[in-house]
């Protein structure tokens, strides 16, 4: 009777730590779609040139399974017309090639620091700057940016600790460059990870190209939409980098893609509104540039990524072959490349 006793017990408790034990379903994942999400600000760094700030967080079976900080800054030229007056000079400003993480070392970060320390700075070597910063404990960017991410995925993006006028991050060994705006960029990328919300960039000329995209639980996608960010050229000073305030798709008709051609049309140029203007698009079966980019989004959507989508031999338009529009597409006579560029390395983010 004591075994069996102590059986049915043994039997009862099984059943009890099964009813205990639950499994976590999609539902109850605060992420609920794997991949990498990416959080992004655009800025003008010191040296008048435009600069874009990137934290992406990396979603793995529904878990934060790291982050990841860059940034890419942009290099600005000065052609003075071979003349000491400056009135008339004119300023180029281009993204450099390489994002701070891929320079790595060659951000140099602390090489004129290095240079100095050595009796001919003409001798200063890469090799010799990083067994430089060896010897004097200290980091370049992409380590110290490194570190911040290791910190966060053990401690959370809260833990890290910094003044809030300086910036200066006081609580992480080895890092000295300032929290300018990383912790922020970090728990926009967890936001839009709760969201399923992916975002990707493109940097190219003066422009940053964005796409953005939502997707469900079930791996559904909606909201996929394609903009871009440009250089203000209506500023004043001329010799800095400055952001529109408005994207090409916040400024819809206002873009005036084909204005000029519109005013061209009338007796007065000067006659010409925003309303003349949409009807003239209308008469002349012209589209402007949202309504172009939609209609390769609504494509998209309608029948799927597909790597092989790009532009036509002049880099117009929407094909898979590089010669034939594909159907209904035929009103996109955009400069396109970019699009599908930007457009693939969304659809890689989603895991």
């Amino acid at each position: 009777m004591k075994k069996l006793s102590l059986i049915a017990l043994l039997v009862l408790a099984a059943f009890a730590l099964v009813g205990c034990q639950t499994t976590t379903t999609t539902a109850e994942k605060e992420f609920k779609v794997d991949g990498e999400y990416t959080a992004f600000e655009t800025s003008v760094h010191t040296n008048n040139a435009q600069q874009v700030t990137m934290v992406t967080v990396t979603i793995e079976d529904g878990e934060i399974k790291g982050y990841k900080i860059d940034a890419r800054q942009a290099t600005r030229t000065v052609d003075n017309k071979g003349t000491e007056d400056t009135a008339d000079d004119t300023y180029a400003f281009a993204w450099n090639a390489s994002t701070k993480v891929e320079l790595g070392f060659n951000y140099k970060m602390h090489y004129n620091t290095y240079r100095a320390s050595l009796t001919d700075p003409a001798t200063a070597t890469l090799e010799g700057y990083q067994a430089w910063l060896t010897a004097n404990s200290k980091n370049e960017w992409h380590t110290q940016a490194a570190l911040i991410e290791a910190y966060w995925l053990a401690n959370g993006v809260d833990a890290m600790e910094y003044n809030a006028e300086t910036k200066v991050i006081s609580n992480i060994a080895g890092v000295t460059v300032k929290n300018s705006g990383y912790s922020d960029l970090a728990k926009e990328a967890i936001a839009l990870a709760k969201a399923g919300k992916f975002q990707a960039i493109k940097c190219t000329g003066t422009d940053l190209y964005i796409a953005t995209m939502t997707v469900a639980a079930d791996g559904t996608k909606s909201e996929l939409k394609l903009d871009v960010l440009q250089l203000n050229s209506q500023r004043t000073d001329k010799s800095k980098f400055e952001w529109n305030t408005e994207t090409k798709q916040e400024k819809g008709f206002n873009y005036k893609m084909h204005y000029r051609t519109y005013t061209a049309t009338l007796a007065d140029p000067a006659t010409g509104t925003l309303e003349g203007y949409q009807t003239w698009l209308t008469a002349n079966s012209k589209l402007e540039w949202f309504q172009q980019a939609n209609i390769i989004t609504d494509y998209v959507m309608a029948n799927g990524w597909n790597a092989e989508y790009k532009a036509n031999a002049d880099g117009r338009g929407m094909t898979t072959d590089g010669t034939t529009a594909l159907a209904g597409t035929a009103g996109v006579s955009i400069s396109s490349q970019s699009y599908f560029d930007v457009l693939s390395y969304l659809f890689a983010k989603v895991k």
